[in-house]
């Protein structure tokens, strides 16, 4: 087996941005782990967005 794995084929690719940043914080070139790591920074960049909006002391409705 090698050390690349192939995507799955029934989820979409993660954003450029996030595989860039996955694509820093890994060592390897298995590209499941990228994008595996690459969604986990989409959920995590969604959730401080959501956060921010209800914050209102960032403008958000509280």
């Amino acid at each position: 087996m090698s050390a690349t794995s192939d995507p799955d084929p029934a989820r979409p690719a993660p954003p450029d941005w996030a595989i860039g940043q996955a694509m820093n914080d890994r060592d390897d070139d298995d590209t499941v782990g990228r994008d595996d790591r690459a969604w986990e920074l989409v959920e995590s960049y969604e959730a401080e967005r959501h956060d921010a909006d209800d914050d209102p002391d960032d403008g958000g409705e509280g």
